[in-house]
């Protein structure tokens, strides 16, 4: 094999996270044309920070060789941070959500008032309002 050769696929193995089957992705990049070979290294880093970014996990980072069988240093990477989206609680669900619904709707807690009584009264002022 030629030595530049070597060379670049060491350059794109050192950036590859998923460090497993690595004569298989010789083997694949190899392949490759000489303008291929070169995109690919290119496009390492970028692809690294793309799963970075988007939290991928190590299981679900292809392969290096099916990574460079597939062409994938060509791809157009979406590099929108990923949301961590965690569902709303209901107003219902702890004690700050259910004052903020309270004022919301215009009901102070009672002086001696249980946080469940006064979760209950909320309840039956939006039964009311849906009434």
């Amino acid at each position: 094999m030629h030595k530049s050769k070597l060379k670049m696929f060491e350059q794109f193995w050192k950036h590859y996270p998923r460090k497993v089957a690595k004569r298989a992705a010789l083997g694949a990049f190899n392949r490759l044309t000489r303008d291929e070979q070169a995109q690919a290294v290119e496009a390492i880093e970028e692809h690294v920070a793309y799963w970075n970014l988007k939290g991928t996990e190590m299981d679900f980072i292809p392969h290096a060789s099916t990574w460079l069988h597939q062409g994938r240093f060509e791809d157009i990477l979406d590099m929108t941070p990923k949301e961590l989206k965690r569902p709303s609680l209901p107003w219902y669900s702890n004690d700050e959500l259910t004052l903020t619904k309270g004022q919301e709707l215009g009901l102070q807690a009672y002086a001696g008032e249980s946080m469940g009584q006064y979760r209950q009264r909320i309840q039956q002022h939006i039964g009311k309002m849906a009434a």
